[in-house]
């Protein structure tokens, strides 16, 4: 016998085939989905407020006499309105009636407001002409006592009293057998109830569930926040498990770590090392290692990633670097150039703008093991590369990749499976990457190299140009370099794009010393535009946040971002990271147009007060929100409908604890309740298909 869940919507009072079609449309199919339509928010109805005391923006139950009414034409349709009058009044300020109006008549509205009665109305209260008014109202029996009613999200085709009867239905049939993710012997030791007694606390209100909603929470929230979290640690691991699964070829550190690291023309930082460490224990292990570095811009990153390539080639692998941009990957090929010769490790190049010749050529040698460490873009993930032994893959600014694409190289040329290291500079709080990255182990390096200094960060307003030219001056005459960043490349009414910026930068500073740089221009082009800035050829740079990742100029030592208000915090952090990279001091001008929205203040205030990137971090998630878990979003709501990440941090870890509980009791997740967490690996697969298709 199928569960009561599993009935259909239209089995529900009230819900006929053409209110059912349209909770279809928005996913809502069966009794079981309809209890998890959460209400925005409650109408208070117990009290009401008397008509002199309305304000407007105010959800309220107001009651009178009706004064008169009226029909009148809407459209192809007929309105509706009467006016209502108090009992008795005092003297003085206030309203003095109440309209009611319906600009689509209902059937019986004429006999249920007949002049001379008395009526119970609710709505929200707004002003027409100086007299308080109500459109749609819900129209309440007089005398009845009130209650407090669950608000649901307008569904097109669904009436709101409908919509409300039919999940106050589906609770008292169904809400009993909605399946825990969490056991009921882990309940009980954990003190929390059964999911659908929360869900039938949500849909039923109580005043202490109101006063929840306002303020502290109630435990029936916190009981779906922690269910809700649970699910999402289930599934993660559930991916976990997916991404670590065959062998690996272990590697030996020993003595290819230790060379590594004094081939260097600089002391690694106390916590680069400990990341060398914990990535090479990794490596000489048989399992796949699946490892997230991340650390703020300047930190060191490469450098350790160098070494893990080193161990690997030493025992006889191949290592990928991939990186999202051509400029980024020619920027790592340079960088890393003078270390690998030194340990003898041949170093290859691979992006979309090699020459069919040289593309044939770096194939070959692929292939046959004849390079050591490739670094490139996504044309490695071409599906003709093959290597001849790949043991690792070094994937850079991670986010810009998804897990499918990461993964795509793990097929290639053996019949292990290569180990993976993937690395940000973009700080994520702890209590979130514990969340985003459940499927990868997290190794930080929270410490940079000795000798940077903080970048002196100043908001401007963009009026104050001549004290933006005098800083920028300052900084050339310094033997520095300055970049110049806009938000688009061509101007529009509303931004300032990188050909206004570079035609005002070549009247101030010449013609012969500014560039314009930007993903229009070729990787020739770029490259070419980047060693005339490197050599000084070039003393001023204009361009978008093709800037913003890996650029490594060391006589950068000035960044002006044009509209800064326009960024996100963790991309101008990332921008700002471009400059001061020789340890000299180094300037941040960030420009804006007024009136600057609260949050926007907020954001660069942020960035002028801190040079903390995991500090930032914190206050991004806080101003932002953690961005789409599952999904493509990058800012905004989590896709949580009852957990905030921001504030639910003991929840989360209550969380991550059951979870692991759960899988030990239970490895592959096969008992039925586990069914959605199965579900939403796949809802999460689906969405990085979606994202990566296109592009």
């Amino acid at each position: 016998m199928p569960s009561l869940l599993e009935h259909a919507i239209e089995t529900l009072p009230g819900i006929g085939p053409r209110t059912g079609a349209a909770l279809r449309e928005r996913g809502y199919q069966t009794v079981g989905d309809l209890l998890w339509l959460m209400p925005k928010t409650y109408d208070d109805q117990r009290h009401p407020t008397p008509i002199h005391e309305l304000q407007v923006g105010q959800y309220a139950v107001a009651e009178g006499t009706v004064r008169v009414t009226r029909r009148f034409p809407r459209g192809r349709h007929m309105g509706f309105e009467a006016r209502l009058e108090p009992d008795k009044a005092p003297e003085g300020s206030g309203y003095r009636e109440l309209k009611v109006v319906w600009f689509r008549a209902v059937p019986g509205l004429s006999q249920r407001f007949e002049v001379g009665s008395s009526v119970r109305v609710a709505g929200r209260v707004n002003e027409y002409r100086g007299v308080a008014t109500i459109a749609h109202p819900e129209v309440l029996s007089e005398g009845a006592e009130g209650a407090i009613e669950p608000r649901y999200p307008e569904i097109p085709g669904v009436r709101r009293k409908t919509l409300r009867r039919a999940v106050r239905a589906a609770v008292d049939r169904a809400a009993h057998e909605v399946p825990d993710l969490i056991p009921k012997e882990l309940r009980a030791e954990v003190g929390v109830g059964a999911v659908g007694e929360a869900l039938a606390s949500i849909h039923v209100p109580t005043p202490a569930l109101l006063a929840g909603d306002s303020g502290g929470g109630h435990p029936a929230q916190h009981r779906l926040a922690l269910e809700e979290l649970v699910l999402w640690e289930l599934a993660l691991r559930l991916r976990r498990a997916r991404e670590r699964g065959g062998t690996a070829q272990p590697f030996a550190p020993e003595p290819a770590v230790s060379a590594a690291c004094a081939a260097f023309p600089f002391e690694l930082t106390a916590a680069q090392r400990t990341a060398v460490a914990a990535l090479s224990s990794s490596l000489n292990r048989d399992e796949p290692m699946r490892r997230l570095l991340q650390g703020d811009v300047g930190c060191g990153k490469t450098a350790v990633a160098l070494v893990a390539c080193a161990q690997v080639v030493a025992g006889g692998g191949q290592a990928a670097l991939l990186a999202p941009t051509e400029l980024l990957a020619d920027q790592h090929a340079a960088t890393l150039q003078p270390t690998a010769e030194k340990l003898a490790l041949r170093l290859g190049v691979f992006t979309g703008a090699l020459s069919s010749d040289r593309r044939r050529a770096m194939l070959d040698r692929m292939a046959t093991g004849a390079v050591d460490v490739v670094v490139g873009t996504h044309a490695l993930l071409s599906g003709e590369i093959r290597f001849a032994n790949l043991g690792l893959v070094v994937v850079d600014e991670q986010h810009r990749f998804g897990v499918a694409q990461r993964l795509r190289l793990g097929t290639r040329g053996s019949s292990d499976r290569p180990h993976l290291l993937v690395m940000t500079a973009t700080p994520i709080p702890r209590s979130l990457a514990l969340v985003l990255y459940a499927g990868l182990d997290l190794t930080t390096i929270d410490a940079k190299p000795p000798g940077r200094l903080p970048v002196t960060t100043q908001m401007l307003p963009r009026k104050n140009r001549q004290k933006v030219f005098r800083q920028l001056e300052r900084a050339l005459d310094a033997d520095g370099r300055a970049y110049v960043v806009c938000p688009a490349i061509s101007s529009s009414d509303e931004l300032i794009g990188v050909d206004h910026a570079y035609a005002e930068m070549k009247e101030h500073f010449g013609t012969d010393v500014v560039g314009q740089i930007h993903g229009r221009l070729s990787g020739d082009e770029r490259r070419a535009l980047m060693r005339d800035f490197a050599d000084g050829t070039l003393k001023v740079l204009v361009g978008t946040t093709v800037l913003e990742v890996g650029v490594d100029v060391p006589a950068a030592n000035i960044i002006l971002v044009e509209q800064a208000d326009r960024f996100g915090l963790a991309q101008l952090h990332q921008l700002r990271g471009r400059v001061g990279r020789a340890g000299q001091h180094s300037g941040c001008l960030l420009s804006y147009t007024e009136p600057l929205s609260p949050e926007a203040e907020a954001r660069l205030q942020a960035l002028c007060e801190s040079d903390d990137g995991f500090r930032l971090a914190e206050t991004d998630l806080e101003l932002r929100g953690p961005g789409h878990l599952f999904g493509y979003r990058q800012s905004g709501t989590s896709g949580l409908q009852f957990a905030n990440l921001t504030k639910d941090g003991e929840l989360l870890r209550r969380a991550g604890d059951l979870a692991e509980r759960i899988v030990r009791s239970d490895p592959s997740l096969t008992a039925p309740r586990h069914a959605i967490a199965r579900a939403a690996v796949r809802r999460w697969e689906r969405f990085e298909a979606v994202r990566e298709d296109a592009g």
